[in-house]
């Protein structure tokens, strides 16, 4: 560049690294040295390998989970769909239960259809209870398939023709 087309400073080059020289002497002066100890470390709990001592009590608590793992939980706003593969006859006894407890079965009868002493005496005693003694009610599904439904669940016939299914 031309020295004559610049545009002089009114201070040098001296002038500027006394300025900045000046700047650090004032930083370094500015930081005091520490006054107390330097941490020695930092408590975290989630670090912490000593367990507290549980405190002794006369109550003996016990895990109902373990205790009761098919607990029969009421459900005061609907009922609970249960799905059982029957394989014999002690099954319905479970049936039962559930269709007396107000809940609704599916109940896969494939494993029992050839056996036709065994299925006609179940469905006769299903008939027996869930119909007539409790007022429940029996459908096919498919085949292989009933829908045991509780006094408070009715099937409907034709819902091809109702207005929530188009």
């Amino acid at each position: 560049m031309d020295d004559d087309k610049q545009t002089k400073l009114p201070f040098g080059e001296e002038d500027i690294n006394a300025l900045f020289d000046a700047e650090d002497m004032t930083e370094k002066r500015s930081v005091k040295p520490f006054s107390k100890e330097p941490l020695k470390g930092v408590v975290m709990p989630s670090l912490n390998k000593v367990v507290k001592p549980v405190k002794k009590t006369n109550i003996i608590y016990h895990d109902l989970g373990l205790l009761y793992p098919n607990a029969n939980v009421s459900n005061k706003e609907g009922f609970i769909i249960h799905r059982a593969n029957l394989l014999g006859g002690n099954g319905i006894f479970q049936l039962f239960n559930w269709a007396s407890d107000g809940d609704v079965s599916i109940v896969d009868l494939k494993d029992i259809l050839s056996e036709d002493e065994i299925l006609s005496e179940i469905v006769r005693k299903l008939n027996q209870f869930v119909i007539e003694d409790l007022g429940g009610e029996i459908l096919q599904l498919s085949e292989t398939r009933l829908l045991i439904l509780p006094p408070s669940c009715k099937g409907m016939k034709g819902l091809e023709d109702e207005a929530f299914v188009h």
